[in-house]
């Protein structure tokens, strides 16, 4: 199921987050558009979405946070080559990625402080990024968040199997 303002779209096979409906708080007016938050995609850093946060700011009024990521920082999922399960194609995303929803948790909680009281948040995920938005609401909730949005990202990719997988058998 796509989370799409106040729509929901299903998909087959089913995608493997939240699966409840969000209510939108869009508005006509552009001053009150909720923030977004720009989730990097793999070994992208924070800058090369400087061209979007300007374009989501200055042209359409979106208060826009970047996760701060550095092209570095993305070495760090090195420690998962390490791991038998990495080579079995089971390894699990945590605690190889925490890194990175510590960073995606740090911006979320930045575009609160710029939203009006009550409203929610848009996350904006590139590539693998659109990915991790989705790990990231099935581990710190969906509150506030009211749209998820993926720029080419591989939902169901074979290096996001256990995406599919772990939401087998799940209702």
């Amino acid at each position: 199921m796509f989370v799409c303002g106040a729509k929901c779209v299903s998909h087959s096979p089913p995608l493997p987050f939240p699966s409840r409906c969000l209510n939108s708080n869009l508005s006509s007016s552009s001053n009150n558009y909720r923030p977004a938050v720009i989730l990097p995609g793999l070994g992208n850093n924070s800058g090369d979405y400087q061209k979007l946060e300007a374009t989501l700011n200055d042209k359409y009024g979106v208060s826009t946070v970047v996760a701060k990521v550095s092209r570095l920082d993305w070495f760090r999922n090195a420690a998962g080559l390490i791991d038998p399960n990495y080579w079995r194609g089971t390894l699990q995303p945590s605690p190889v990625l925490d890194w990175y929803l510590k960073r995606v948790d740090d911006a979320v909680e930045e575009a609160k402080e710029l939203a009006p009281p009550g409203s929610t948040l848009s996350l904006i995920g590139h590539s693998a990024g659109g990915w991790l938005a989705r790990l990231y609401m099935e581990q710190f909730g969906v509150s506030n968040i009211s749209l998820l949005l993926t720029l080419g990202t591989p939902h169901l990719s074979k290096r996001c199997l256990w995406c599919y997988r772990s939401n087998q058998g799940s209702s």
